[in-house]
């Protein structure tokens, strides 16, 4: 029979502990300043805006809508500037001119909410056809990015809708409204030229072109 002075935990004994290297792991973990860096000793990854400014991060995203808006006012653009704006894309500006718009149109309608809506509704069922039919042409693109490609196009449509805003005369409105649905298609052309090859960039634009000529309707008969 074993001793109780054989047992680690007899009374008025130490307790053996084996010895295997994981006190002294705890003790090393324990020890401040070996195992974390302190806070002068931690920097910022080169490109974070982590540390920015509020202005200054204002300030880029408004240069970010001026540099893609100018490629749908001047869609002569070089294949670079249109690769280098599908690549860096952004939702405010598609925000800005995607409400501007519902408002306009809803403000003309004689049901406001169901005018609203429907801008909305058909811009993101634009944004997942145009998604869907550049992959299958063999292209690359994400949802979101075909989400901003469509909302800076719009921006003709929201021209081509406050120039008729006053205007009473049907021909006049349908003509400017047909100029704007031009424009906005034309101005789509980059952006997807961008996406797919350029042999097939007219079956990329068709679906955006049906697409503006649906809101340009609702602009007539609102």
């Amino acid at each position: 029979m074993q001793s109780n002075t054989d047992s680690p935990f007899a009374s008025g004994g130490t307790p053996v502990v084996p010895d295997d290297g994981t006190v002294q792991m705890f003790t090393e973990e324990a020890e401040p300043g070996t195992s974390e860096l302190s806070a002068g000793q931690r920097t910022v990854p080169a490109g974070s805006t982590l540390n920015e400014s509020v202005w200054q991060t204002l300030k880029r995203d408004l240069l970010q809508i001026a540099l893609n808006l100018r490629i749908v006012l001047v869609p002569v653009s070089k294949q670079t500037t249109a690769v280098r704006a599908l690549r860096e894309w952004d939702l405010w500006g598609p925000m800005i001119f995607s409400i501007s718009l519902a408002l306009l149109l809803s403000h003309q309608s004689d049901s406001p909410a169901k005018a609203f809506s429907i801008v909305f509704c058909v811009l993101t069922v634009g944004a997942a056809v145009l998604t869907l039919n550049v992959i299958l042409l063999g292209g690359k693109i994400v949802f979101l990015q075909a989400c901003s490609l469509l909302g800076y196009c719009t921006f003709p449509l929201l021209v081509a809708a406050m120039l008729t805003f006053y205007q009473s005369m049907k021909v006049v409105k349908l003509l400017v409204m047909l100029l704007g649905v031009a424009w906005a298609s034309w101005a789509a052309v980059p952006f997807v030229s961008a996406s797919v090859s350029p042999k097939r960039k007219m079956l990329a634009v068709y679906p955006l072109m049906m697409m503006y000529l649906f809101l340009s309707w609702v602009a007539l008969t609102g």
